[in-house]
Protein backbone atom coordinates (compact mmCIF):
# COMPACT_ATOMS: atom_id res chain seq x y z
CA UNK A 1 0.00 0.00 0.00
CA UNK A 2 1.39 3.23 -0.80
CA UNK A 3 1.10 6.72 0.99
CA UNK A 4 -1.02 7.86 -1.39
CA UNK A 5 -3.55 4.73 -0.99
CA UNK A 6 -3.57 6.11 3.12
CA UNK A 7 -5.89 9.16 2.27
CA UNK A 8 -9.39 9.36 1.61
CA UNK A 9 -10.91 10.32 -1.11
CA UNK A 10 -11.66 14.13 0.01
CA UNK A 11 -7.65 14.07 0.81
CA UNK A 12 -6.49 12.62 -1.94
CA UNK A 13 -8.74 15.49 -4.29
CA UNK A 14 -7.22 18.15 -1.82
CA UNK A 15 -3.46 16.55 -2.83
CA UNK A 16 -4.29 17.10 -6.37
CA UNK A 17 -5.69 20.23 -6.15
CA UNK A 18 -2.56 21.26 -4.05
CA UNK A 19 0.00 20.17 -6.37
CA UNK A 20 -1.54 21.42 -9.85
CA UNK A 21 -2.10 24.76 -8.20
CA UNK A 22 1.79 24.52 -6.43
CA UNK A 23 3.71 24.88 -9.95
CA UNK A 24 1.87 27.36 -11.62
CA UNK A 25 1.82 29.74 -8.36
CA UNK A 26 5.98 28.74 -8.20
CA UNK A 27 6.38 30.00 -12.17
CA UNK A 28 4.05 33.04 -11.96
CA UNK A 29 5.84 34.17 -8.53
CA UNK A 30 9.10 33.66 -10.38
CA UNK A 31 7.66 35.79 -13.17
CA UNK A 32 6.51 38.62 -10.31
CA UNK A 33 9.84 39.05 -9.41
CA UNK A 34 11.41 39.45 -12.63
CA UNK A 35 8.82 42.23 -13.34
CA UNK A 36 10.16 43.93 -10.45
CA UNK A 37 13.50 45.06 -12.61
CA UNK A 38 16.45 46.22 -10.63
CA UNK A 39 14.56 46.89 -7.49
CA UNK A 40 17.22 45.74 -4.83
CA UNK A 41 16.15 42.04 -3.71
CA UNK A 42 15.83 43.26 -0.02
CA UNK A 43 12.90 45.35 -1.06
CA UNK A 44 11.32 42.64 -3.13
CA UNK A 45 12.00 40.40 -0.42
CA UNK A 46 10.15 43.01 2.25
CA UNK A 47 7.32 43.14 0.40
CA UNK A 48 6.78 39.46 0.04
CA UNK A 49 6.97 39.10 3.19
CA UNK A 50 5.40 41.80 4.93
CA UNK A 51 2.67 41.76 2.17
CA UNK A 52 1.49 38.18 3.13
CA UNK A 53 2.36 38.69 6.57
CA UNK A 54 -0.52 41.18 6.60
CA UNK A 55 -2.75 39.55 4.93
CA UNK A 56 -2.71 36.12 5.86
CA UNK A 57 -2.77 37.95 9.77
CA UNK A 58 -6.41 39.19 8.50
CA UNK A 59 -7.63 35.85 6.88
CA UNK A 60 -6.75 33.74 10.22
CA UNK A 61 -8.46 36.51 12.72
CA UNK A 62 -11.08 36.61 10.56
CA UNK A 63 -11.41 32.32 11.00
CA UNK A 64 -11.09 33.21 14.56
CA UNK A 65 -7.68 31.19 15.02
CA UNK A 66 -6.05 30.98 18.35
CA UNK A 67 -2.38 32.66 18.14
CA UNK A 68 -1.58 31.80 21.70
CA UNK A 69 -1.76 28.39 20.90
CA UNK A 70 1.52 28.79 18.61
CA UNK A 71 4.68 27.93 20.16
CA UNK A 72 6.82 30.32 18.54
CA UNK A 73 10.22 28.87 19.13
CA UNK A 74 9.36 25.82 17.41
CA UNK A 75 9.70 28.01 14.47
CA UNK A 76 13.28 30.22 14.23
CA UNK A 77 15.13 27.03 12.30
CA UNK A 78 12.42 26.49 9.93
CA UNK A 79 12.37 30.97 9.10
CA UNK A 80 15.98 30.78 9.01
CA UNK A 81 16.34 28.27 6.64
CA UNK A 82 13.18 28.95 4.28
CA UNK A 83 14.23 32.78 4.69
CA UNK A 84 17.80 31.85 2.96
CA UNK A 85 16.30 29.76 0.19
CA UNK A 86 13.74 32.42 -0.45
CA UNK A 87 16.39 34.98 -0.77
CA UNK A 88 18.76 33.17 -2.64
CA UNK A 89 16.08 32.22 -5.09
CA UNK A 90 15.20 35.72 -5.65
CA UNK A 91 18.58 36.78 -6.16
CA UNK A 92 19.21 34.15 -8.48
CA UNK A 93 16.15 35.05 -10.72
CA UNK A 94 17.06 37.92 -10.86
CA UNK A 95 20.59 37.24 -12.89
CA UNK A 96 19.71 34.35 -14.70
CA UNK A 97 16.93 33.29 -16.98
CA UNK A 98 13.37 32.14 -14.65
CA UNK A 99 13.35 28.49 -15.84
CA UNK A 100 17.57 27.84 -15.26
CA UNK A 101 16.56 29.38 -11.84
CA UNK A 102 13.79 27.52 -10.79
CA UNK A 103 15.29 24.20 -11.53
CA UNK A 104 19.07 25.23 -9.67
CA UNK A 105 16.74 26.36 -6.82
CA UNK A 106 14.42 22.89 -6.49
CA UNK A 107 17.40 20.74 -6.88
CA UNK A 108 16.42 20.24 -3.37
CA UNK A 109 16.19 15.63 -3.52
CA UNK A 110 19.90 15.63 -5.07
CA UNK A 111 20.82 17.94 -2.63
CA UNK A 112 18.77 15.67 0.50
CA UNK A 113 20.40 12.49 -0.36
CA UNK A 114 24.07 13.95 -0.45
CA UNK A 115 23.28 15.14 2.75
CA UNK A 116 21.94 12.12 4.19
CA UNK A 117 24.91 10.09 3.13
CA UNK A 118 26.99 12.53 4.40
CA UNK A 119 25.43 12.30 8.00
CA UNK A 120 25.06 8.72 7.38
CA UNK A 121 21.25 8.18 7.56
CA UNK A 122 21.41 6.85 4.02
CA UNK A 123 23.77 4.81 1.77
CA UNK A 124 25.52 5.14 -1.34
CA UNK A 125 23.69 3.12 -4.09
CA UNK A 126 22.32 3.64 -7.74
CA UNK A 127 20.84 6.89 -7.09
CA UNK A 128 24.33 8.50 -6.75
CA UNK A 129 23.80 8.48 -10.75
CA UNK A 130 21.36 11.12 -10.56
CA UNK A 131 23.75 13.05 -8.44
CA UNK A 132 26.48 12.71 -10.68
CA UNK A 133 24.22 13.98 -14.16
CA UNK A 134 22.77 16.85 -12.26
CA UNK A 135 26.17 18.18 -11.18
CA UNK A 136 27.14 17.82 -15.69
CA UNK A 137 23.97 19.47 -15.54
CA UNK A 138 25.32 22.37 -13.66
CA UNK A 139 28.38 22.23 -15.20
CA UNK A 140 26.35 22.37 -18.82
CA UNK A 141 24.29 25.69 -17.10
CA UNK A 142 27.37 27.48 -16.55
CA UNK A 143 29.71 26.96 -18.97
CA UNK A 144 32.33 29.69 -19.66
CA UNK A 145 30.75 30.79 -22.64
CA UNK A 146 27.23 31.26 -21.35
CA UNK A 147 24.71 34.13 -20.29
CA UNK A 148 23.96 32.40 -17.68
CA UNK A 149 25.89 34.01 -14.81
CA UNK A 150 28.32 32.06 -12.35
CA UNK A 151 26.63 33.99 -9.33
CA UNK A 152 22.79 33.42 -10.61
CA UNK A 153 23.56 29.73 -10.93
CA UNK A 154 25.50 29.78 -7.27
CA UNK A 155 22.62 31.36 -5.80
CA UNK A 156 20.37 28.84 -7.09
CA UNK A 157 22.08 25.97 -5.56
CA UNK A 158 22.11 27.92 -2.52
CA UNK A 159 18.50 27.96 -2.55
CA UNK A 160 17.97 24.54 -2.82
CA UNK A 161 20.40 24.12 0.02
CA UNK A 162 18.57 25.73 2.34
CA UNK A 163 15.79 24.63 0.53
CA UNK A 164 16.47 20.86 1.34
CA UNK A 165 16.64 21.57 5.00
CA UNK A 166 13.40 23.94 5.27
CA UNK A 167 11.41 20.85 3.40
CA UNK A 168 12.34 18.47 5.90
CA UNK A 169 12.27 21.12 8.77
CA UNK A 170 8.50 21.73 7.56
CA UNK A 171 7.77 17.90 7.53
CA UNK A 172 9.03 18.14 11.39
CA UNK A 173 6.94 21.03 12.17
CA UNK A 174 3.71 19.59 10.99
CA UNK A 175 3.65 16.82 13.80
CA UNK A 176 3.17 19.66 16.68
CA UNK A 177 2.15 22.99 14.60
CA UNK A 178 -0.49 23.22 11.72
CA UNK A 179 -0.23 25.11 8.59
CA UNK A 180 -1.55 28.26 9.41
CA UNK A 181 0.62 28.80 12.74
CA UNK A 182 3.66 27.59 10.21
CA UNK A 183 3.11 30.15 7.62
CA UNK A 184 1.99 32.82 9.79
CA UNK A 185 5.46 32.56 12.17
CA UNK A 186 7.49 32.12 8.72
CA UNK A 187 5.82 35.57 7.43
CA UNK A 188 5.75 37.21 10.73
CA UNK A 189 9.47 36.78 11.62
CA UNK A 190 10.72 37.48 8.31
CA UNK A 191 9.26 40.84 8.20
CA UNK A 192 10.33 41.90 11.29
CA UNK A 193 14.10 40.70 10.18
CA UNK A 194 13.85 42.70 7.47
CA UNK A 195 12.55 45.73 8.76
CA UNK A 196 15.45 45.87 11.46
CA UNK A 197 17.48 45.62 8.67
CA UNK A 198 16.47 48.43 6.66
CA UNK A 199 16.14 50.71 9.71
CA UNK A 200 19.97 49.58 10.78
CA UNK A 201 21.58 49.49 7.24
CA UNK A 202 19.59 51.21 4.64
CA UNK A 203 18.04 54.14 3.62
CA UNK A 204 13.79 53.56 3.96
CA UNK A 205 12.84 56.86 2.27
CA UNK A 206 14.72 55.45 -1.04
CA UNK A 207 13.21 52.45 -0.64
CA UNK A 208 9.79 53.99 -0.43
CA UNK A 209 10.17 55.70 -3.75
CA UNK A 210 11.94 52.99 -6.06
CA UNK A 211 8.41 50.55 -4.45
CA UNK A 212 6.67 53.22 -5.74
CA UNK A 213 7.65 52.78 -9.58
CA UNK A 214 6.68 49.06 -9.37
CA UNK A 215 4.23 48.69 -7.15
CA UNK A 216 2.13 46.44 -9.72
CA UNK A 217 4.46 43.83 -9.66
CA UNK A 218 5.91 44.24 -5.81
CA UNK A 219 1.65 43.43 -5.54
CA UNK A 220 1.88 40.65 -7.44
CA UNK A 221 5.37 39.30 -5.27
CA UNK A 222 3.02 39.61 -1.95
CA UNK A 223 -0.34 38.36 -3.19
CA UNK A 224 1.31 35.23 -5.25
CA UNK A 225 4.15 34.45 -2.80
CA UNK A 226 1.28 34.23 -0.13
CA UNK A 227 -0.43 31.49 -2.77
CA UNK A 228 2.62 29.45 -3.41
CA UNK A 229 3.45 28.94 0.27
CA UNK A 230 0.22 28.30 1.52
CA UNK A 231 -0.32 25.66 -1.16
CA UNK A 232 3.40 24.25 -0.22
CA UNK A 233 2.77 23.78 3.31
CA UNK A 234 -1.29 22.20 2.79
CA UNK A 235 0.61 19.81 0.42
CA UNK A 236 3.64 18.68 2.59
CA UNK A 237 1.06 18.07 5.29
CA UNK A 238 -0.79 15.30 3.20
CA UNK A 239 1.83 14.48 0.47
CA UNK A 240 5.94 12.84 0.53
CA UNK A 241 8.64 16.08 0.58
CA UNK A 242 9.62 13.64 -2.63
CA UNK A 243 6.10 13.88 -4.98
CA UNK A 244 5.84 17.72 -4.08
CA UNK A 245 9.78 18.44 -5.21
CA UNK A 246 8.96 16.52 -8.55
CA UNK A 247 5.96 18.94 -9.52
CA UNK A 248 8.28 21.20 -9.20
CA UNK A 249 9.24 20.03 -12.69
CA UNK A 250 6.07 21.60 -14.35
CA UNK A 251 7.00 25.16 -12.79
CA UNK A 252 10.04 24.35 -14.63
CA UNK A 253 8.55 24.39 -18.18
CA UNK A 254 6.11 26.84 -17.21
CA UNK A 255 9.31 28.90 -16.79
CA UNK A 256 10.50 28.19 -19.83
CA UNK A 257 7.47 29.40 -21.76
CA UNK A 258 7.71 32.76 -19.72
CA UNK A 259 11.23 32.99 -20.42
CA UNK A 260 10.35 32.62 -24.36
CA UNK A 261 7.14 33.81 -24.84
CA UNK A 262 6.91 37.18 -22.39
CA UNK A 263 10.20 38.01 -21.38
CA UNK A 264 11.98 37.35 -24.93
CA UNK A 265 15.35 35.95 -23.00
CA UNK A 266 17.76 34.63 -25.12
CA UNK A 267 18.82 31.11 -24.21
CA UNK A 268 22.33 29.54 -24.62
CA UNK A 269 21.32 25.88 -26.05
CA UNK A 270 23.73 24.10 -23.53
CA UNK A 271 22.09 26.12 -20.75
CA UNK A 272 18.81 24.91 -21.73
CA UNK A 273 20.01 21.16 -22.49
CA UNK A 274 21.43 21.29 -18.91
CA UNK A 275 18.47 22.54 -17.78
CA UNK A 276 16.31 19.81 -19.08
CA UNK A 277 19.10 17.13 -18.16
CA UNK A 278 19.25 18.87 -14.43
CA UNK A 279 15.12 18.62 -14.26
CA UNK A 280 15.27 14.56 -15.65
CA UNK A 281 17.50 13.89 -12.75
CA UNK A 282 15.41 15.64 -10.19
CA UNK A 283 12.50 13.60 -11.63
CA UNK A 284 14.63 10.01 -12.08
CA UNK A 285 15.77 10.78 -8.19
CA UNK A 286 11.90 11.09 -6.94
CA UNK A 287 10.17 8.78 -9.54
CA UNK A 288 12.90 5.95 -8.08
CA UNK A 289 13.25 7.33 -4.48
Amino acid sequence: MTYHDMLDGSDKQKSRLLLTVYPITLASLGYAVKMTGDLPVVVVLLVRFGLSALVFSLILMARGFSFRSIKPSHHILRTILGFASVACFFGSISLIPLSTALCLSYSVPIFSYVLSIVKGDDHFDYRFLFVAGAVGAVALIAHPSADVGLLGVGLGLASAFFGAFALFEIKRISKSEGPDAILIMYFLYSTVALVAFVLLFEAPSDYLAQAEAAWLPLLAVGIIGLLYQMTLVNALKLVAVSTVSLTMLVAVALGYGIDVFFLGTAIDMASVIGTLLLALCVAGYCWHD
